[in-house]
């Protein structure tokens, strides 16, 4: 007799791994044209009824000191030192209300390719401005002078970045690094690619800022406990890719835990419980939520590895640092729109971008009340104590260059932190641009004199 299930499960078996093979195959480059994929994020910050904050010129995780920027002085360096540390330190550039976050493009050769091919690449970002890139481009950006003159970022205004006669192929070396940011997109096959000016990396590296609106709104409902979604693609023209067909709801605590959960796919409107109950988080939850985003940046065109290496680059950000985001795959014709791309040879491009939403909590609210309730903690006792740390206490002065370069916390120096400055630290990334939206909504005499002393008050924008 036949036994039909394990000849059905023998059956399901080989088509498995006849998938695998097809994908190994397709993996090998066997396109008869070059193939390129890209990657990154769109991040804002909404408050609650759904208004993009401005000033969040923030960086996340600072590039390797190679990196080219557009101008100095633009972007926020994520240390917990105030900026009445440094001298000429950037300040909230009012009219940035979204960062494009480490977007790269890998470049698969096709098989039959033995030499390198030549290409030209250049890349806009409608309403923004491409403020940090590798290898060498050439860069125009309206309304940037230099430091520190930066004028208005409008909608209108559009930055581009274009490598001319880029060299593709080979296995050429970039430059010597450790910094994680840098070496977990490095870790994919690609071709390698070289500029005319002889810079080379595995990929294209870009970074940007602009005064544009996410493609999805998130109003909160405390009433109900709800969020209300509502996708803002009037933009784009209206097509059935404008389908938002993955979105995330992640909430990270502070000790560690995280709870998640998958969203109905959205067309235009959507709904979610703005809250999670305290049985829904758990420590391993990061690894499951990652995982499940993993399997759809595949399935949205990515390679494995390449999958693999933007969870990695932005490992800390979206799953370890505490907070409440909104995840969501972005239409390819809204990154289409906002985001050209322009290659000269022919290739099949994919672009996987993955939009993120920090979202003001009631947490974060309570911190605000407290810092506006004052007093603001004496500025310049709080500087001594942080200056003679090193000297005073046995450190060497490497630990107060962590603190300053943001890679180590300032309760490191072993100095007491004010209660109403460590309130602004728990603030979160976006602190001072929430802060100064606090003070407009809502301004008192203790958060006006906490903004003087510790100076973070707003770029005053240079106008001709």
């Amino acid at each position: 007799m036949t036994d039909y299930t394990l000849v059905g499960n023998t059956m399901k078996t080989l088509v498995l791994i006849s998938l695998i093979l097809v994908a190994a195959v397709l993996r090998a480059d066997n396109s008869p044209i070059m193939v390129i994929h890209e990657w990154g994020t769109f991040t804002s910050f909404q408050d609650e009824a759904g208004n993009s904050i401005g000033g969040i010129n923030t960086d996340d995780e600072p590039v390797p000191r190679f990196v080219h920027d557009l101008a100095s002085m633009l972007l926020i360096r994520p240390t917990e030192l105030p900026p009445t540390f440094f001298q000429g330190a950037p300040s909230c550039h009012p009219d940035v209300t979204m960062r494009l976050e480490t977007p790269v493009l890998y470049f698969h050769s096709p098989k039959h390719q033995d030499k390198p091919l030549t290409t030209d690449v250049s890349v806009g970002f409608h309403g923004g401005w491409l403020t940090q890139f590798y290898p060498s481009a050439e860069a125009v950006a309206p309304g940037v002078e230099s430091w520190p003159k930066f004028g208005h970022l409008r909608t209108d205004t559009t930055g581009w970045l274009s490598w001319t006669a880029l060299s593709v192929g080979g296995n050429a070396n970039g430059p010597a690094t450790t910094d994680h940011v840098w070496t977990s997109p490095r870790a994919v096959d690609a071709a390698s690619v070289t500029t005319t000016d002889h810079e080379s990396e595995k990929f294209l590296f870009y970074r940007g800022v602009a005064h544009i609106d996410a493609p999805v709104q998130v109003v909160r409902d405390s009433t109900h406990d709800q969020l209300l979604l509502h996708t803002r693609l009037d933009s784009v023209q209206q097509s059935k890719e404008l389908l938002i067909g993955s979105l995330w709801l992640a909430e990270i605590r502070t000790d560690g835990s995280s709870a998640f959960r998958k969203l109905k796919p959205m067309i235009g409107n959507g709904v979610t419980r703005a809250t999670f109950d305290d049985a829904e988080f758990s420590r391993q939850n990061a690894a499951l939520f990652r995982a499940d985003m993993h399997r759809t940046l595949v399935k949205e065109g990515l390679f494995d590895d390449e999958a693999e290496a933007l969870l990695n680059t932005w490992e800390l950000s979206y799953f370890k640092s505490p907070g409440l985001r909104l995840f969501f795959i972005v239409p390819r014709a809204w990154t289409d729109t906002y985001l050209p791309l322009r290659i000269s040879i022919p290739a099949e491009v994919q672009r996987v971008m993955v939009g993120r939403i920090e979202l003001v909590t009631p947490g974060q609210r309570e911190l605000l009340r407290r810092i506006a309730t004052g007093p603001a903690p004496n500025m310049q006792s709080f500087r001594k104590a942080v200056m003679e740390a090193p000297s005073n206490r046995g450190f060497d002065g490497d630990r107060f260059s962590l603190v300053a370069a943001g890679r180590a916390p300032i309760a490191s120096l072993g100095v007491p932190v004010p209660e109403v400055y460590q309130a602004y630290l728990n603030l979160g990334r976006f602190r001072n641009a929430l802060i100064l939206d606090e003070e407009q909504r809502r301004p008192t005499a203790a958060l006006r004199q906490f903004i003087q002393d510790y100076n973070l008050k707003a770029y005053e924008i240079h106008v001709r």
